[in-house]
């Protein structure tokens, strides 16, 4: 990539993103139900993505690996479920679970029964592309759940910050070729000891939260935050596609936004209900 065009989409990015985060941390400040519906939004959208970008992973005598409705049925059926609640949200993805299983042993011929394949994408984009994206809005319901869930976003946002910068000033050594050719090792570590200064900090100053123990928590999460990037770089690059959609300029699609949340939103819950 050329300077200028490197330059091109760092512009296209920061157009996009500055409204984009003031945008969000706006609407942080609302009820948990604005919220909730937000995230289902959300999490409908990326569904579509993950079915289209299945689609264009497969060949063309098999044009689509999983039915257009299913992966956004569930999105929504979990977004309500959500809305009631953790218990709520794991009913509704067990619902979606069996029903799927139960719909692919029945409908799918037995000379297709060896491959099963939709069977395991599906049960994969329910937990992946909806599930996890829905605890956003069990944070947010959560006692202190908006100052929780800027600590969230701020960690995760702050360490991709980082590790763009410090891999384009330090990186050598590649993190992972074969998944993602432009990630280093140098660029991850700045990002997961950026998010983890920037926890530490909004935790001691805005939380009450001991310096440490939001170092720690941060540190922990930018690193699960890498990985859910990691994850979707390969899902790409399975399906041989560039960005997850064309939603927002410069930054591709809905999951590509948001792919480091995904896994941290969960990771971060469940860390707190043990705290």
């Amino acid at each position: 990539m050329s300077d200028a065009s490197s330059t091109s989409d760092l512009s296209a990015r920061v157009k996009t993103g500055f409204p984009l985060a003031a945008g969000i941390a706006i609407l942080l400040f609302t009820p948990t139900f604005v919220i909730g519906l937000l995230v289902l939004a959300i999490a409908f959208i990326g569904a579509q993505e993950l079915t289209g970008m299945l689609a264009k992973g497969n060949d063309d005598e098999n044009p689509g690996i999983l039915p257009e409705w299913l992966l956004p049925g569930t999105a929504v059926l979990m977004g309500l479920g959500a809305l009631a609640g953790e218990s709520g949200l794991h009913g509704a993805l067990l619902i979606s679970a069996v029903g799927w299983i139960f719909y692919e042993l029945v409908f799918t011929p037995k000379s297709e029964l060896a491959k099963l394949s939709a069977l395991g994408f599906g049960l994969f984009g329910m937990v992946w592309a909806v599930w996890s994206v829905l605890h956003i809005t069990l944070i947010k319901a959560l006692p202190e759940g908006t100052a929780l869930l800027f600590y969230l976003l701020l960690v995760i946002s702050f360490s991709d910050i980082f590790a763009y910068f410090g891999g384009k000033r330090f990186g050598k050594s590649l993190l992972a070729p074969n998944i993602s050719p432009k990630k280093t090792w140098e660029g991850s570590f700045s990002g997961v000891v950026g998010g983890g200064l920037v926890g530490a900090v909004f935790g001691e100053l805005t939380m009450s939260m001991f310096w440490l123990y939001g170092l720690i928590l941060a540190l922990l999460l930018a690193v699960v935050g890498q990985l859910g990037d990691l994850v979707e770089s390969k899902i790409k690059r399975l399906c041989n596609v560039k960005d997850s959609g064309t939603l927002l300029p410069g930054h591709g699609g809905i999951l590509d936004r948001i792919d480091g949340h995904m896994l941290a939103a969960p990771v971060f819950y469940y860390l707190l209900q043990l705290g």
